[in-house]
């Protein structure tokens, strides 16, 4: 993905869970994914074992075992190199409570290979800075939780 196509770009991450919720299927490529579940109606509380199918499309989706580097190089790292060309970019994490939002974005405290979208940004940034030395930036950042 370039940021020159001037889109907005939907990614979805799937979080691991102990235990399956749904069964689900990811289709084109990772590309989208489909979720079957069991109809209920809700008025009469009674379950009829019939499966209904959703299918949702993105420009990928990560599966519960995808790497933080894996997210970061197809997130983030578009991003990034068109902000440094003069676009400008957001990269914005949204869901429920409990959905992994601060992990993937900030990163896991343990493990150096866990961490998150704005440390790999920074440490990208100022290499990229290095690189292009014949080139001016100035740099702001914000975050919000």
């Amino acid at each position: 993905f370039t940021m020159a196509e001037h889109k907005i770009h939907v990614f979805l991450r799937m979080r691991p869970t102990k235990k399956v919720v749904a069964p689900y299927e990811l289709v084109d490529e990772g590309g989208g994914v489909v979720i079957e579940t069991i109809k209920e109606n809700m008025s009469t509380e009674v379950v009829n074992n019939s499966k209904e199918r959703h299918e949702y499309r993105f420009a990928k989706v990560f599966d519960r075992d995808c790497r933080q580097e894996e997210v970061f190089e197809l997130v983030a790292l578009p991003t990034i190199l068109s902000a440094l060309d003069g676009f400008n970019g957001t990269i914005f994490a949204y869901g429920q409570t409990g959905s992994g939002k601060t992990f993937t974005i900030t990163g896991g405290p343990e493990k150096y290979e866990d961490r998150g979208i704005i440390p790999r940004t920074l440490s990208h940034i100022f290499n990229e800075f290095r690189i292009r030395s014949d080139y001016s930036y100035q740099l702001h950042i914000s975050y919000l939780e």
